[in-house]
């Protein structure tokens, strides 16, 4: 039993890491992106600001739009992040579910709908 567990953990370890891995590096290259995106327009704005190109009255309607600009950002990472939960929510699932078709021999034996 100790090389199943050990087996069984280091599969699940693996799993974790994969997953893990790629959808950091697409949240890193998303972030990236929208930040550069929110910095320059904070840049600008800021510099017209400053040169006498955007009134008072233009900078706050401007300020609004940095802020849905920022808040929809925020949101995203979000998405991202309950999507890669999701994905290692089936991962571990189908893993376990393997393991256990294997060790009962029960074919069609499925999980009940996970916990919210």
């Amino acid at each position: 039993m100790t090389q199943d567990l050990d087996q069984l953990t280091a599969r699940i370890g693996e799993t974790v890491s994969q997953i893990l891995r790629a959808d950091l590096a697409l949240l890193r290259g998303y972030s990236e992106a929208k930040a550069r995106s929110v910095a320059s327009f904070t840049l600008l704005l800021g510099e017209a600001f400053a040169a006498g190109s955007v009134s008072e009255a233009q900078l706050r309607e401007e300020m609004e739009e940095l802020q849905r600009m920022t808040a929809r950002f925020v949101r995203n990472i979000q998405a991202l992040a309950a999507t890669t939960a999701e994905r290692l929510l089936g991962a571990v699932t189908g893993i376990l579910l393997a393991m256990l078709r294997q060790l009962t021999g029960l074919p069609a034996l499925t999980m009940p709908p996970p916990m919210r």
